[in-house]
This record gives structure tokens, sequence and C-alpha cells, in this order.
């Protein structure tokens, strides 16, 4: 029996197996789950296992467990990434009826024990082909999680292919931001709108990169530097054109250092606009 974080036991739920279904309708075990997965955290597969045309995880948990997860943009990005590298599938119902890891002929249930959260293993043959049989019916019946924000990669790749000078400063930010805790607060519009300050790129290439891209709209960006004006971290240049309204160009405003790290820029922004 194993105890601990939603992470540690997402892991022993899924080591060692190259293919597993997950059963579970917490928002912080999907969320565990998906930090195993995105790290790719188990063991690997012997060679000679026949590889499996399906997803090396299976994740099944209600659509209010996969939206509350979800929410959270740097488990929702990580997700989306193993989904489009074939680790990862998920669906959703609107009601589980229990908690539990299926793979290799093992069931793992999840369960409180005293409070805290546990998996205990179990190898009955008969009970894991009745499980397997139930959940995967279910599987095929649920319907496939609908992600509403682009992958990580695709994030700084496309970053990368408008200004290459920048995407290491917005990869190094989100780096940083994996290792805040899950409570505390991060917005994807805001620290991409500091990057583009970091980098003095225009307000208006960064609303349609964020609308390419489908981050945010050109408003939202828009609303986001007024708050980072509003907040001392940044000032806009305005660069007159030819015909029609001035251009705005971002810049990084005070005393510090003008060429941050990502994980600089990450403290600087928390700092000042409190979060």
């Amino acid at each position: 029996m194993t105890t601990g974080p939603p992470s540690v036991l997402a892991e022993r739920a899924l080591a060692p197996a190259s293919d597993a279904l997950v059963v579970d309708s917490s928002p912080a075990f999907v969320r565990g789950v998906v930090d195993v997965v995105a790290d790719d955290g188990r063991p690997d597969v012997d060679a000679s296992t026949p590889t499996s045309p399906e997803p090396r995880v299976r994740l099944l948990c209600t659509e209010e467990a996969a939206d509350a997860a979800f929410a959270d943009f740097l488990t929702a990005t990580a997700a989306v990434d193993a989904r489009s590298a074939d680790r990862l599938a998920v669906r959703t119902v609107r009601t589980l009826d229990a908690s539990l890891t299926i793979a290799d002929g093992t069931v793992r249930a999840h369960v409180s024990v005293g409070g805290e959260a546990t998996v205990c293993d179990g190898d009955d043959e008969t009970l894991c082909a009745v499980a397997e049989d139930a959940y995967d019916e279910r599987w095929h019946d649920a319907e496939p999680y609908a992600f509403d924000v682009p992958g990580r990669t695709t994030l700084v790749e496309s970053f990368a292919d408008r200004w290459p000078d920048g995407a290491e400063t917005l990869a190094d930010l989100l780096r940083a931001a994996d290792t805040l805790p899950r409570t505390a607060a991060f917005d994807p519009v805001t620290a991409c709108t500091l990057v583009g300050a970091r980098h003095e790129l225009l307000t208006m290439r960064i609303g349609e990169w964020a609308e390419e891209i489908g981050l945010s709209s050109r408003t939202e960006i828009a609303r986001s530097k007024a708050r980072l004006v509003d907040s001392g971290l940044v000032e806009t240049e305005r660069e007159p054109v030819g015909v029609g309204r001035p251009r705005h160009r971002l810049v990084l405003a005070g005393d510090g250092n003008p060429e941050p790290t990502g994980a600089e820029l990450l403290a600087r922004g928390r700092s000042a606009l409190r979060e």
C-alpha cells in the first residue's frame, strides 16, 4: 500500500505498465496522472513487449473533475502535449462509481484509509477481467475531452517561429512556473505579455500570435498590457507608421536587470502583481 501526494500515488498506480486505464473523479489525482505522464516518469517497458495502438494511459474521469484539473493552464498544456505524443487520452462521463487503475492484469484501487489517499494492488484474475471489461465499455462510450488551450510545445515553437530570441525566455518562464505549487496563480496571458516586453515586441503582434494559436484574444492581450503598465512592470513606446494609428512596442520598466531570464521575469511579475 502506497500513501502520499497525488503525483506519488499516480506514479505508483501507473508503474510499471505498458498500457493503463485510470478511472478517477478526483481533480488532484487527474493532475497527478498528467504530471507523471508528462514527465514520462514510469520505468521503460521491456522492448519485447508488443506495442499497442492505444495511448499508454487512458484517463477516464468525470467532466467536472476534468474541468477542475485542466483549469490549471500548466496541467492542461502538459496534457495536450502528452495527447499529441500518444501518451495520454482523456475521456469524460457524467458520473463514476469507482477509483482504480487497470494495468497489466492488475487492478489498483485508489482508496482513502484514515483520511489518507492510498493505492492498493489486487491481482485476482477474475476480478481483473470483470473490471477491465466493465471499464473498457465505459471508456468506449465516453466523450473525448475537449481542451481549450494549445500544447506547451506549440506555445514555445510557435513563439520561436516569430521571435527566435524570445522562445528560450518563454520556455524558461514555463519551466519556472512548473515548480510553483498548483495553488499559486499563473496567468499565461500576462506571462506571455511580459516575455513580449522583455524582447520589446509590438502589442499588436503578440495579440495576433495569441489568437492564431488559440491562447487568447487581442483584447485580452491589450488588457494584460494595461494591467502590467498600471503595476509599473511594463512601459509602451509609440512607433509611428505611415498611415493609421501608431503601434505600441512593449518594454520592461524600472531599474532592474534589463535582460532577465524567464524565471527572473516570472518572479518579478508575481512580486509586482502580488500573485
